[in-house]
């Protein structure tokens, strides 16, 4: 670049200036071995301005100038050509750009000053490539169909299956069926004329292993209108072994112990009576008492259940010894709240918690209620929702190392067994127990980072093993690039593009006890679902409201008119200039 000039040409600068050089060395050359019959320094002169004219129409010259109005339209999917239509008369000149989320659109934004998007929106895992230009999204409107939906896709066995979502402008006399991978119908809901309908559906899955049930749309007559898939993984119920220590007996407890032992599980439970005497009773266990926490004896259990003054009174070498066993052994670890738990603020290192002042929630999608702590979690605290349909955001996990911490806000939650609502008791439990139990013989605990993965579209994942020097492979046997946290050495993450639909797996190359199964969907599943949470997305991303221009710099050409006649004019001259001499 000289001065703001640039060539568009440039990888050419070198060779053609060479080229140039030696040009007019060989000119110089022939005339001066006719400087005689005169015009040699004229001659020279005009050499010079052919070829330098020559050299600047082949590096095609561009200037730098400072654009602050140039605005662009990126039309995706499922836009409106009427907003389209109205965008264009109000922003005169706007330029239209087509959303691929196999091509890259990054050229054409260095040249806007600003970009609005319609339609429902990028992929979020684009959402990168928009950083540096102020970007407005304009959202869709809400397309007929299934614009929310959340089902349990991990369960044990016994456990019951339940599907939530929303119905957006529903056709009266048509029916959603829930259809097992045979397609037999296990339950159905009648849809209503209006602009949104809530729906739950649920059964108790019989078999154990990888299905893909339906979720069918039906008109009156039967006929199917359209249909989606539901993976779900169904296991065998794994006897676990449950450690549960208090300080003294609660009803909370104790409905607890027995509901484990109802569902098979080992357990042992130790109470306090006096300092140093204590109680110990035993489900489906033989009697072992266990008077010291060191890392030998929580190795025999899988979870460990204690309420929160027993555990913020133990020593600092037995916090330590339940943190080893977390971090190291993979032991859940589930602290029964109290007052105090809500009270402990800096000296809680797990969880944080800001008052809502709710003592009282209606589960959702039920008309059940159950009382809490008026307490909610601090969410920016690192932690995870435990994903429960009746729980919703009460109860909340966080990882530590191999382990995992958990904790609620429930108030009571025995009332439920009191009340006969064992099933909202048991769904609670067990999902709280599920998220935080350590697997039998566990060396890769996987987690998937997107919720819908799509042929051809990036499918990332997290996974945390004690394993060194493993290579990962996906479906068609290929490994996967990880890269391992810089400050959690046993914690990874990766990303494939699954290139079938249906059931795609990852492992540790030469171990296939370590398969992780996930389902990839085709391009025509769960199309209004898509495009909602692509709405959803992008509106929180980018927001409705225009965006000030920013001031870019852009290459105009400079034209090469005046260079053509320089050239012309100069050759014209040479042709001639000997003829005139020999004339002379």
């Amino acid at each position: 670049m000289i001065d703001g000039i640039l060539f568009v040409q440039k990888e050419l600068l070198l060779p053609i200036i060479l080229c140039g050089v030696l040009l007019f060395a060989a000119f110089i050359f022939k005339e001066w071995q006719t400087r005689n019959k005169g015009r040699f320094t004229l001659n020279a002169i005009i050499a010079f301005i052919t070829l330098f004219a020559l050299i600047l129409i082949i590096l095609e010259p561009s200037k730098e100038v400072e654009i602050q109005h140039k605005q662009g339209l990126l039309l995706t999917e499922g836009y409106r050509t009427a907003q389209q239509d109205s965008l264009e008369s109000i922003y005169e000149g706007i330029q239209v750009l087509e959303y691929n989320h196999k091509q890259s659109v990054r050229r054409a934004l260095d040249s806007l000053t600003s970009l609005v998007i319609i339609g429902d929106g990028v992929a979020p895992y684009d959402f990168y490539r928009f950083d540096s230009i102020p970007t407005s999204y304009l959202p869709n409107e809400i397309t007929p169909g299934i614009t929310k939906v959340k089902f349990n896709d991990h369960l044990v066995l016994g456990d019951e299956f339940r599907l939530n979502g929303t119905y957006a402008k529903p056709k009266l006399g048509s029916i959603l069926v829930l259809q097992d991978s045979r397609g037999n119908g296990l339950d159905s809901i009648l849809l209503e004329d209006r602009s949104s309908q809530n729906f739950s559906l649920k059964t108790v899955p019989k078999v154990s292993g990888d299905f893909i049930f339906q979720l069918s749309q039906k008109d009156s007559v039967g006929k199917v209108l359209a249909s989606n898939p539901l993976p779900i993984t169904i296991r065998e119920k794994e006897p676990f072994r449950v450690l549960i220590v208090n300080t003294f007996p609660t009803f909370e407890i104790k409905y607890l112990k027995n509901f484990l032992a109802d569902q098979g599980y080992d357990v042992t439970v130790r109470s306090q009576l006096t300092k140093g005497k204590y109680k110990f009773e035993y489900f489906n266990t033989k009697a072992s008492p266990i008077y010291l926490f060191t890392k030998e004896s929580l190795s025999k259990f899988n979870v460990v259940i204690t309420d929160t003054e027993t555990y913020f009174n133990f020593g600092k070498t037995v916090k330590d010894h339940f943190e080893h066993s977390m971090r190291e052994n993979g032991l859940g670890f589930f602290i029964q709240p109290t007052e105090l738990l809500f009270k402990l603020g800096k000296a809680m290192p797990y969880f944080s918690f800001k008052s809502d002042g709710i003592n009282e929630v209606q589960l959702p999608n039920s008309t059940v209620n159950i009382e809490k702590y008026p307490f909610t979690f601090n969410e920016t605290f690192a932690v995870n929702a435990i994903d429960s349909n009746e729980l919703g955001k009460l109860s909340y996990y966080r990882q530590l190392g191999l382990g995992r911490v958990a904790t609620t806000t429930l108030f009571n939650s025995y009332q439920l067994v009191l009340q006969g609502k064992n099933q909202a008791y048991k769904s609670i439990w067990t999902k709280i127990l599920d998220k935080i139990v350590q697997r039998k013989e566990q060396v890769v605990a996987w987690q998937s980072q997107t919720q819908l993965p799509k042929v051809g579209e990036p499918f990332s994942f997290v996974l945390r093993t004690g394993l060194e020097n493993f290579q990962i492979m996906n479906t068609e046997k290929r490994r996967i690039p990880l890269i391992q946290d810089a400050t959690v050495s046993f914690k990874y993450s990766g990303t494939t593009y699954p290139k079938k639909a249906g059931w795609n797996t990852l492992a540790v190359e030469g171990d296939s006890t370590t398969q992780f199964s996930y389902y990839v969907y085709d391009v025509d599943d769960w199309k209004p679902l898509r495009a909602s949470h692509k709405r959803e997305a992008n509106a929180k991303q980018f927001g409705n409201a225009l965006k000030e221009n920013r001031t870019v710099m852009v290459n105009r050409p400079i034209s090469l008119l005046f260079f053509y006649i320089l050239f012309l004019l100069g050759i014209g001259w040479l042709w001639l200039s000997p003829k005139l001499s020999a004339q002379s």
